[in-house]
């Protein structure tokens, strides 16, 4: 049986080929099939290659062609297999398969054939990886953070039901810059129903490169908090034993939704976790909240924004085309305009008015009966009609 370990550079150079076998009846190739592309995925200098490839082509295991390669003007030298080539190469993975590895994620352990390994991890770790990383080892076992191997964890199940997003392009793009800024803190605020924590939802669900917390502070205590920051740690393979300092240095965003009417040990707690932060830290913090939240309940004090470690962001309200779009209805002018002097452009308003949800709408609003029942017939006041 052939050991992943003793693998000699021609075979590796016969498995990296053989994942690109396809390309040999492509006009255009691509530069992964070259000379330089097979030096940077196997691991060996171009000269050794370059000696390696010539003793292949004689052995008429590799075949050697001149052709157009993709973001190169000019042809070049492109590499394939054989076919006695990749009998070779299938022969090699067949006696692969009977060895089986354990890859470490955090807690979690899983044995697995080697062959089978870029399936199992989603791409993340394809064979050669795989084989590079057990050398020098004594044990078949890789544990996917000590190499580097990067598998985000996601602890997101007190995200709110994701809701659709009207009119937010502006604020998905600044939160895009923002994850991309060295600030760590963005704090979105909002009045009641303007949609904070479903812009932050909708946001943190498109992130693939990072951890991903979610940690809402409605009724919750500080203790909760520490719990569940702690688990998040555990879940990511790290030690508990000071969690702001073993978090602040993890690739993570961590969101604190519905930061309103705050206990004084919550706002303490964040508070702390701010003066931790620095702005080369790669957390990041997301907290949704109330515009018009008084100073003194803040966690973040105006000198915060000014050095660029907090960024604000404040949610405006809809304006009428996005509001139709989320009535659905080509409502009149006039009404609309009555219609958005009571929402004030409110995408819950307008959507418990989109599905007459008066109970709803009597409970969230000062709004009486009659007030509720003429926006139910505003509403249907369409040009059509």
């Amino acid at each position: 049986m052939v050991e992943p370990t003793s693998l000699t550079y021609k075979q590796k150079i016969l498995l990296y080929l053989s994942n690109h076998q396809r390309q040999d009846d492509m006009q255009e190739k691509q530069e992964d099939i070259t000379q330089k592309g097979i030096s940077q995925n196997v691991g060996i200098s171009r000269t050794h290659l370059s000696r390696l490839l010539s003793s292949l082509s004689k052995q008429d295991l590799v075949k050697e062609k001149m052709a157009p390669v993709a973001g190169h003007n000019r042809k070049m030298k492109t590499y394939s297999l054989t076919s006695q080539g990749f009998e070779m190469a299938e022969s090699i993975l067949d006696e692969l398969s009977e060895t089986s590895i354990k890859i470490i994620q955090g807690e979690e352990e899983k044995t697995m054939p080697l062959t089978k390994i870029k399936k199992e991890t989603d791409g993340e770790l394809d064979l050669l990886t795989c084989i590079s990383l057990l050398e020098n080892k004594d044990d078949h076992s890789i544990d996917l953070q000590e190499h580097g191997v990067f598998e985000p964890v996601k602890m997101i199940e007190e995200v709110p039901e994701l809701k659709e997003l009207y009119g937010r392009e502006e604020e998905m793009q600044k939160m895009k810059r923002w994850i991309e800024s060295n600030k760590s803190v963005l704090v979105v605020l909002g009045r009641k129903g303007y949609g904070a924590s479903s812009l932050a939802a909708n946001f943190i669900r498109g992130l693939e490169e990072r951890h991903v917390l979610w940690i809402s502070l409605k009724d919750t205590t500080k203790k909760k908090i520490e719990d569940r920051l702690s688990h998040f740690l555990e879940k990511i393979g790290k030690g508990t034993e000071d969690i702001i300092d073993v978090l602040i240095s993890q690739k993570a965003v961590v969101v604190f939704d519905d930061y309103y009417e705050m206990g004084s040990e919550i706002v303490t707690f964040l508070k702390k976790f701010l003066d931790h932060l620095e702005k080369s830290d790669p957390l990041k913090i997301i907290v949704t909240g109330r515009e018009g939240t008084p100073v003194y309940e803040r966690f973040y004090r105006k000198e915060h924004v000014n050095k660029g470690v907090v960024e604000e962001l404040n949610i405006s309200p809809l304006d009428q085309d996005n509001a139709q779009n989320i009535l659905r209805e080509d409502i009149k002018e006039e009404a609309l305009d009555r219609i958005m002097m009571f929402t004030k452009g409110s995408p819950l308003l307008l959507k418990l008015l989109r599905e007459g949800d008066k109970e709803k709408l009597c409970e969230l609003t000062p709004w009486g009966k009659e007030q509720i029942s003429l926006l139910m017939y505003l509403k249907t006041e369409t040009k059509d009609r």
